[in-house]
């Protein structure tokens, strides 16, 4: 657009450079012919760009309207230059393909402008070919400022992009740091849940059942105090209640400690040579269908990765109004699983029907390759939590 501009002003600036010239059927013709130069440099400079892009891709068509363009280009231009020399009229116009030279870095001829000048200057015209002399060195200077005002906003637009990349690339592993972070602390949460429970199992419970064994001991023993044998018998309630308590809490922290999702995300990474993607779309999963699923997921990595060869796993549970889907999509070779006729399979299934479900195994549907394990999962009255 700024060449347009000053082009426009330059075709401006020509036309009071007409009263200059000789009265002549060329000053007539030389603002016509001018545009006609002028537009048709401009229209060439465009297509040389779309049709070097097009080269690129190693077309034959695109690769020769690129040279005929590099060749009709100059050619334009010289042609209106050695026309000036025979019609001073013309030269008014010199500064204008003067300025489409320089531009579009016509070779020699953003240097040898100039010489078009001569012919007005020998047929009396001197004031003409000064006056254009003068334009067209402007005009040259203008062109040079033009080509580096667009050469820096084309730079700067790619430094632009590339800033956009980067922020964007920089935003996407902040929200996977963020999302691994939050997987982190879930399982060390989980950890020291699950070690608590052990610990009140181990040690709590332990020194209770031993208390109450004691306790009915002691019952026994005396007996025949029916007053001291009442007291141990409270004493062996109280003992009896705290350790219901205390298995409780600790069921209710194992279970607390056992997250499917993050079951099933460590699971996935225990498999070397196998990259793996996990879709879990389930709100409210009972613990045996959790249970289930981990164990056909953890048996059907081992199958992938052992008779399919497989490198790369797709793990997926999504949650519908009556039951539970599981899909396990692998790039391994299914033919080889399948005959090893395997009891891999046959646990997976057994894992799904007595819960209800249903299970199948085979390869995936052309033209894709590999193998796939899909389970599902009523919700009936017995798995709801």
């Amino acid at each position: 657009m700024d060449r347009i501009v000053d082009e426009i002003v330059l075709f401006g600036l020509g036309l009071p450079l007409l009263l200059l010239a000789p009265a002549a059927p060329a000053a007539v013709a030389a603002p016509l012919l001018a545009l006609i130069a002028t537009g048709a440099l401009e229209l060439l400079d465009r297509g040389e760009g779309g049709a070097q892009r097009q080269a690129s891709a190693s077309a034959a068509s695109p690769v020769r309207a690129a040279r005929f363009i590099r060749v009709a280009r100059p050619a334009i231009a010289a042609a209106y230059l050695i026309a000036a020399l025979a019609a001073p009229a013309l030269a008014a116009f010199v500064p204008l393909l003067a300025y489409a030279a320089v531009a579009q870095s016509l070779g020699p001829l953003r240097f040898l402008w100039p010489a078009a000048l001569l012919g007005a200057a020998v047929s009396g015209s001197g004031a003409l070919a000064a006056a254009a002399l003068l334009l067209g060195a402007l005009a040259c200077l203008a062109a040079r400022r033009t080509t580096k005002v667009q050469t820096e906003r084309a730079s700067l637009r790619q430094w632009r992009d590339a800033v956009q990349e980067d922020r964007l690339a920089l935003a996407e592993r902040t929200r996977d740091l963020a999302e691994r972070q939050d997987l982190e602390v879930s399982c060390a949460v989980l950890a020291e849940r699950a070690r608590i429970a052990r610990e009140i199992h181990d040690n709590v419970g332990h020194l209770l059942t031993r208390s109450v064994l004691q306790m009915e001991a002691l019952a026994v023993t005396h007996e025949d105090d029916p007053a001291l044998a009442k007291e141990l018998a409270a004493v062996g309630a109280t003992l009896h209640e705290a350790l219901g308590t205390v298995r409780a809490s600790v069921h209710d922290l194992h279970d607390e400690a056992f997250d499917p999702q993050t079951t099933l995300a460590e699971l996935i990474g225990e498999f070397p040579g196998i990259v793996g993607t996990l879709a879990f779309e389930a709100e409210s999963l009972p613990r045996p269908v959790a249970l289930a699923v981990v164990a056909i997921v953890r048996e059907a990595l081992a199958n992938a990765r052992t008779h399919g060869r497989a490198t790369s796993v797709a793990v997926s549970l999504l949650e519908f109004p009556g039951f539970y889907q599981l899909a396990i999509e692998d790039n391994g070779r299914a033919a080889n699983l399948v005959g090893e006729g395997g009891l891999g399979l046959a646990s997976m299934e057994e894992r799904a029907t007595a819960l209800g479900g249903t299970f199948s195994f085979g390869p995936l549907p052309p033209p894709r390759t590999g193998s796939r394990v899909f389970a599902t999962f009523p919700k009936t009255q017995e798995v709801r939590p």
